[in-house]
């Protein structure tokens, strides 16, 4: 099973910028639910929401936050923060089987990678690519073998080309290149 651990290093700096204090490693998917503080969003007296938080010499911050959005006592989302409270990834079930279907990354508060796993395999089918929240690229693996084979390349969030690999070096073969007509 593909494991996510998500390593968050703290490089606290204290007012005024000029001195740092000593970084602190935190493996936030080691925390476990007696770490969380959590929510019951239904109603129904079993907790929906989770929220996990580091201890910092500054304070709490919000590391991780995970969700069972169907009510079915398993989690469904996960989603993970920085110090000052950006997500920075969030990890998705979208068919409710618990394992990962989609996993998407944060940079300044927008998506800049997103992973899909279209097989349910555990292992990414698609990857799509974003420049301030606008596609640029798309790579896929067509046939399942785990080797991207389909490339999009996006101009202005429109298709501008896409190429396959189709002899199986990994690159996209120079006369299957199609543009938009």
């Amino acid at each position: 099973m593909r494991t996510a651990t998500l390593i968050v290093t703290l490089g606290l700096i204290a007012c005024g910028g000029a001195q740092e204090k000593s970084p602190k490693t935190v493996n936030v998917d080691t925390l476990t639910k007696k770490d969380a503080r959590s929510f019951d969003i239904n109603h129904d007296g079993v907790a929906d929401v989770w929220k996990y938080y580091v201890k910092t010499e500054d304070g709490d911050y919000l590391a991780r936050k995970e969700f069972d959005i169907n009510f079915d006592g398993t989690v469904d989302i996960w989603r993970y923060y920085a110090p000052g409270g950006a997500l920075i990834r969030d990890r998705m079930d979208m068919d409710f089987d618990g394992k990962i279907d989609v996993t998407s990354h944060y940079e300044n508060g927008q998506v800049v990678r997103k992973e899909l796993d279209l097989e349910f395999d555990e292992r990414p089918d698609l990857v799509k690519y974003y420049e301030n929240g606008v596609i640029i690229r798309i790579e896929g693996d067509s046939d399942n073998d785990g080797n991207f084979d389909y490339w999009e390349y996006y101009k202005e969030g429109k298709l501008a080309r896409a190429g396959t690999d189709e002899d199986g070096d990994g690159q996209p073969d120079p006369d299957k290149w199609r543009t938009p007509e």
